[in-house]
């Protein structure tokens, strides 16, 4: 005797994606035009569905089509901006590549060295909270962890690093 295992426990919005499964798969192959694609939002659905809690939703029937079909909204939107955004690869060569003078080189060079330098004018713990929180990532509360000292001095210690740089670029 076969023991049939229920993985959604009665989920009611579940009992209903499955029941209304070809009306769902319309609501998204209007969105998406694609029954394929469909097909993956309606699992997402079924997944997404399985891990919520169904007593808060009155009506499963329209929480379920609403669901559905802001799933493949997301999912059309999404597939637009990769469309828009992404550059094929047999349109690369017509991509002009940036030209950087010598001179442009130089000029970058000498102002990188001159906020380095105005780093180094700071107090040594300033300089190395600085860059780790902005160079390396560190979050301040590590480093204020580390050094021993409060996140609030540590905030200061990085404002005043980045004063030091503001200043110095617009010197430049």
């Amino acid at each position: 005797m076969r023991k049939e295992i229920n993985l959604y426990d009665g989920n009611a919005l579940v009992d209903v994606l499955i029941q209304y499964k070809p009306k769902l798969m319309k609501i998204a192959e209007s969105v998406l035009h694609s029954r394929t694609q469909s097909e993956d939002i309606f699992h997402d659905a079924v997944l997404k569905a399985c891990t919520m809690r169904p007593s808060c939703i009155r009506c499963p029937v329209g929480y379920a089509c609403r669901m559905v079909y802001n799933l493949a909204l997301d999912e059309a939107r999404r597939r637009s901006y990769e469309k828009l955004n992404m550059t094929p690869v047999d349109g690369m060569e017509s991509i002009p590549a940036p030209s950087v003078s010598a001179l442009d080189c130089l000029v970058t060079t000498e102002t990188l060295w001159e906020v380095l330098n105005s780093l180094n004018n700071l107090p040594k713990r300033t300089q190395d909270a600085f860059v780790r929180h902005r160079v390396d990532g560190i979050p301040q509360k590590d480093i204020a962890e580390e050094l021993g000292v409060s996140r609030t001095l540590v905030n200061f210690m990085i404002r005043d690093g980045h004063r030091a740089c503001q200043q110095t670029l617009s010197a430049a």
